[in-house]
């Protein structure tokens, strides 16, 4: 197990212990820490875990708001298979809103890597924000379409009446009335 190259030391590094978080894994922490605001937030982190020389070593590379989850009718073992498969589910950890995710006691070091896994879990999940307020504007749009469809058809019924006036008018006869009205149904069928 290597350690990453880049990395930013956030907070105070003291103890026995050193995480690492990728830098995806930190903007969806910070921002299931805003949505949530006023609640703690469990998560639960994917990465690989080691020791070396009396030290831990914890490398995030995945984290997922187990409540959102949930909500969605996912469990941790679906999040793990579906984007952080070649992960180890290596711990939970409650983000509180007034607490900075780096703060306390021990720090962290933030790194950067290519890390596609976290990545496509982020899209995943502003995907599914954002598929409520589309489905809404399209049901709106479905409404406004049946809308004009029926002012659509009361127009052709109104015009299919006046023309059946005209047509007992001109024709004067029950039989030619009788096969107009026939024919014009049958014309009002095909245009649904």
């Amino acid at each position: 197990m290597r350690l990453p190259k880049v990395v930013r030391q956030m907070g105070r590094i003291s103890g026995e212990n050193r995480v690492y978080i990728e830098d995806y894994v930190y903007t969806y922490l910070s921002e299931i820490k805003k949505e949530r605001r006023g609640f703690p937030v469990r998560v639960a982190l994917y990465g690989h875990a080691f020791c070396k020389e009396n030290q831990n070593f914890y490398l995030i590379y995945g984290a997922s708001c187990i409540m959102e989850e949930l909500e969605n009718g996912r469990d941790q073992d679906e999040i793990k298979k579906l984007f952080f498969d070649s992960y180890d589910l290596i711990g939970y950890v409650n983000i509180y809103d007034r607490q900075e995710i780096a703060d306390g006691k021990d720090g962290c070091y933030l790194f950067y890597e290519s890390n596609e896994s976290m990545q496509n879990y982020m899209i995943s999940c502003y995907e599914r924000k954002n598929k409520t307020p589309v489905r809404e504007k399209e049901t709106e749009k479905g409404r406004d379409t049946g809308l004009l469809k029926k002012l659509f058809q009361n127009i052709l019924l109104g015009c299919a009446a006046v023309i059946v006036a005209l047509a007992i008018a001109a024709i004067g006869s029950y039989g030619g009335m009788h096969d107009f009205t026939l024919t014009a149904a049958r014309a009002l069928q095909e245009t649904k």
